[in-house]
């Protein structure tokens, strides 16, 4: 009697993990069929921005793990969540983020110091060069120094330009002056020579408008008086009816590879008018294939990196009213077609 009843414990088990096997893998797919395993391969960084309940849920974080190589934090590298007030200094978001990237080989990149938004109510409220050098210095050395080596890349700068060209007015530029972005590069490769070192903007990837050409002047003008900086970001919101201008786009990573300088699409997003429809997802899909396809054929593009994964908790309809269905992953975590999409690119590639 006691070795039925073993024996139809063990059924049991085996019975339920079999099931669970089955669960997960209808969920997130087989390992054998993931973009991350082409794209290390090709030794593309292929990742994605997250939050920190994203490594809290394990089915999120499997899914993380099994599909991307890179990650950034969507907002806990900020300084509102960084460093709410000048004595404390919110570490533990940020330590969760890395050691789960090193426990599953994935590369960080951080994202940012220095941003018109998103600042802490005693950084938006600093009112002289003093005490803005000092914030700026101690942010950018304190959080480099204690995850000195740990952090691939990061965007030192973000989102300084206005569409006209000038540069934003914001807290730095009130306080210290046009100078702030030579600084804050300065200090971080100060604080960690091995991290690659990034100026991050939208709206700055077609060569020949106003706000891409002075990204461009400035960066050059950074390369000729020796401030260190390592590549640009691209940000790449798109809207998936308006055609990718390839020439334009091409022409503007060919220049900075005449630098000497790397380009990383760092928040790549291609959102719909809702609501969806087959026509509206090819188009998104034409949109995405081609990013893809330039990423993979400029030698100078080393990430292809997506803002967000999932349409559950996607930024773009509180953002761009109307708009949605952005993502690779649907809002139960289901991969779209357009997933399968871009695997088969990489793996042919």
């Amino acid at each position: 009697m006691k070795a039925k009843k073993s024996i139809l414990r063990i059924t049991k088990i085996l019975f339920s993990t079999a099931l669970a096997i089955v669960f997960a893998l209808s969920i997130f797919g087989c390992v054998e069929k993931n973009i991350r395993r082409y794209a290390d391969a090709k030794k593309l960084d292929f990742g994605v921005a997250v939050r920190p309940s994203d490594m809290l849920y394990p089915e999120r974080a499997e899914l993380l793990a099994d599909h991307f190589n890179i990650l950034v934090a969507e907002n806990t590298m900020k300084m509102q969540y960084l460093r709410p007030n000048p004595t404390f200094w919110n570490w533990s978001d940020i330590d969760q983020l890395i050691n789960f990237a090193e426990e599953h080989k994935m590369k960080i990149k951080g994202h940012t110091f220095i941003w018109h938004s998103q600042n802490s109510g005693f950084v938006s409220s600093l009112n002289t060069r003093e005490d803005a050098l000092k914030v700026l210095r101690e942010t950018i050395t304190e959080t480099l120094t204690r995850y000195k080596g740990r952090i691939a890349e990061y965007d030192i700068c973000n989102e300084i330009f206005e569409e006209n060209g000038t540069l934003r007015d914001s807290v730095w530029m009130r306080t210290i002056g046009p100078e702030y972005v030579d600084i804050a590069f300065q200090t971080a490769r100060e604080a960690d020579p091995s991290v690659k070192l990034l100026l991050n903007d939208y709206n700055n990837e077609y060569a020949g408008t106003a706000k891409a050409d002075a990204f461009y002047n400035l960066v050059k003008s950074m390369v000729e008086r020796g401030i260190p900086i390592d590549g640009v970001g691209f940000q790449m919101h798109m809207i998936a009816k308006d055609p990718i201008k390839e020439a334009a786009l091409i022409a503007n990573i060919r220049r900075f590879n005449d630098l000497g300088l790397t380009v990383s699409f760092t928040e790549v997003d291609v959102r719909i008018q809702m609501p969806v429809t087959p026509e509206k997802e090819a188009e998104q899909e034409a949109a995405y294939k081609t990013l893809l396809r330039i990423a993979m054929e400029e030698p100078n593009v080393k990430s292809f990196i997506l803002w967000g994964y999932t349409d559950l908790q996607s930024w773009i309809p509180a953002t761009f009213g109307g708009y949605g269905s952005a993502h690779l992953f649907d809002d139960k975590f289901q991969p779209k077609p357009l997933y399968y999409t871009l695997m088969d690119m990489i793996k042919a590639k």
